[in-house]
């Protein structure tokens, strides 16, 4: 045999799959899930859970958050609204010292409500829109219902107009230039629709980005000109693949969104694909993704096909999606958070503290959790995946006959050769290192773990070329 070599794995963005890591020039303990806590005190941050049990809900169907300025103290409120499935909103104010939720001027809707905070006549203002009615609740005011508004999929606000894609039909955006969402469905001075019937398709999500109002169609993007009560649209985009319009958020400056084939960004002029690569897992079950953003992250809840017959948590039983992508969009490194089964996503943003918020579709479903930093749900941890390519160059045959790594205690580590395993698991936090004797044509290495703390520095591995 020739001299010794050392093969050197001291960086973990090249593998053939993973999850519930996050792979950097170490492997690194993914993001998690937990209770939602907030703090009652805007001057003792100490974090306390909402009283939710209290509520008794088979289900937390719905959640929103918005601010709500009082002029005559000076003081701005932020609440907190929970849908449940007893189909009542409850409100928490945060910073208010008070864990209860209570039910919010006896409003109840029929399914969750989609919500839309703007200014109406100077005042901070609501928007909540069911399959069968509206509500606006203004700062200082009691809710008042809208009748006889079509059903409403999306809303957002551009520079004093409301536009609103619709479910029937969907090929219709309507607007109001005066705010008022009572015009929406009404043909007058002040409000109107546009139709949309090209080869796009229906128009399922509207949003403003950069001054610019644009419609994410299940096949491309459209922009709306709106200048001086004259309305137009143009298109953008056409897509060879449909666009899972729950998906399309802003992120930072660009708008990110899924299609069939993968994660792109679009920055009102071009369509970029991300090198976030995860085509290979990706599935046909995916029009219940949904996603949304805080600072510099962009957090996609999907359905993905690990190609293993592994169950990690909400996969042991009936789930709708399993899984987090949680992409950083700075440089679009990411980490799939494996084995939560999220149904909506919404951002909290206050002067103290930001915080991602979730609700979900089974497993948890009467909770409301959070995104945080400890790789668990809900105080499980989160069994923990990594595997390289084949790493024998041009199937050179080799002697394999040390295996150094520097990881925390409990880390398994299995070496995958020529339909063969042998697994060695760190008996120590620190350097670890195994003594065999393997001959390779073909060599992956697998790293695992069942703790919630697993981190992996330098993997080395000596051997003789044959």
């Amino acid at each position: 045999m020739k001299n010794k070599q050392t093969l050197q794995i001291n960086k973990f963005e090249n593998f053939a799959s993973f999850y519930n890591y996050f792979p950097t020039t170490k492997l690194l303990n993914s993001m998690g899930v937990a209770e939602a806590k907030f703090p009652y005190d805007n001057e003792d941050l100490t974090e306390n859970e909402l009283n939710i049990p209290a509520l008794n809900l088979e289900r937390v169907d719905g959640v929103a958050y918005f601010k709500q300025f009082y002029a005559k103290s000076g003081n701005t409120q932020h609440r907190l609204l929970v849908y449940g499935s007893d189909k009542k909103v409850y409100i928490n104010q945060l910073f208010n010292q008070d864990s209860e939720l209570y039910w919010l001027y006896n409003l109840s809707f029929d399914t969750a409500p989609i919500t839309l905070a703007f200014k109406k006549d100077d005042l901070d203002a609501i928007i909540l829109a069911s399959k069968t009615e509206m509500k606006i609740w203004k700062t200082g005011y009691s809710p008042y219902t809208i009748s006889n508004v079509p059903i409403i999929t999306s809303m957002c606000m551009n520079e004093g107009v409301l536009f609103c894609t619709i479910s029937e039909p969907a090929f219709k955006i309507w607007y109001a230039t005066d705010l008022d969402a009572e015009n929406i469905g009404n043909i007058n001075s002040t409000s109107g629709y546009i139709s949309l019937e090209d080869d796009l398709g229906y128009a399922r999500k509207i949003i403003t980005f950069d001054q610019d109002v644009y419609v994410f169609r299940d096949y491309g993007i459209s922009k709306i000109n709106y200048v001086k009560k004259d309305v137009s649209v143009s298109q953008i985009y056409a897509s060879n693949t449909k666009i899972y319009t729950n998906t399309v958020c802003s992120c930072g400056n660009s708008i990110m969104f899924m299609t069939a084939d993968g994660i792109y960004t679009f920055n009102g002029v071009k369509v970029s694909k991300t090198s976030v690569n995860i085509n290979n897992l990706l599935t046909n079950q995916n029009d219940t993704a949904v996603a949304s953003s805080l600072k510099d992250k962009y957090f996609l809840a999907l359905r993905l096909d690990f190609k293993d017959e592994k169950q990690i948590l909400c996969e042991k039983q009936e789930c709708v999606n399993n899984a987090i992508v949680v992409i950083n969009t700075t440089d679009y490194s990411y980490q799939i958070i494996r084995g939560v089964d999220v149904k909506s996503l919404v951002p909290v943003k206050t002067e103290l503290f930001e915080k991602m918020l979730l609700t979900f579709n089974t497993e948890n479903n009467s909770k409301l959790g959070e995104i945080v930093e400890i790789s668990e749900c809900f105080n499980k941890p989160l069994p923990k995946y990594w595997i390289s390519g084949n790493l024998t160059k041009n199937y050179t045959p080799k002697t394999f006959t040390k295996l150094t790594v520097k990881a925390d205690k409990g880390v398994k580590f299995s070496l995958m050769f020529d339909n063969n395993v042998i697994s060695f698991t760190t008996y120590k936090s620190g350097l670890n290192e195994f003594c065999f004797k393997i001959y390779a044509k073909e060599m992956q290495i697998s790293i695992s773990a069942e703790t919630s703390s697993a981190v992996v520095e330098d993997v080395l591995m000596d051997y003789y070329e044959n």
